[in-house]
């Protein structure tokens, strides 16, 4: 809006889009009820986009080249192969949860 307009939204506006948001959210929550049991799946598939993908950036776009590698180097690449091990974990550990407790799915019937 702000881009097309070139303008600030106005309060009517900016309290459309609350509005429109909070009632797709509870849709949502409604319509899905067993997004909580996915939570663990798609927390894991999202991770690397905080943990890890920042670090692979700063390599890609800093290209520090230095004499071997310096410390700044090995911290990131080290912190974003963590962050990638861990979403690794996280996704199977969700997926092992799912296959051993099931996903019960019943659209509008919250129990």
């Amino acid at each position: 809006y702000t881009c097309m307009k070139n303008k600030r939204c106005s309060w009517w506006v900016r309290t459309g889009f609350r509005l429109s948001f909070g009632g797709l959210a509870f849709f949502i929550a409604v319509a899905f009820p067993f997004l909580p049991s996915l939570a663990a799946l798609i927390g894991g598939i999202a991770l690397p986009l905080t943990l890890a993908y920042p670090c692979f950036m700063w390599i890609s776009i800093k290209k520090p080249h230095q004499k071997g590698h310096g410390v700044m180097w090995c911290l990131n690449l080290g912190l974003g192969c963590l962050g990638m091990v861990l979403s690794v974990l996280l996704v199977v550990a969700a997926v092992w949860n799912l296959a051993t407790k099931g996903l019960h799915a019943n659209f509008f019937h919250p129990e």
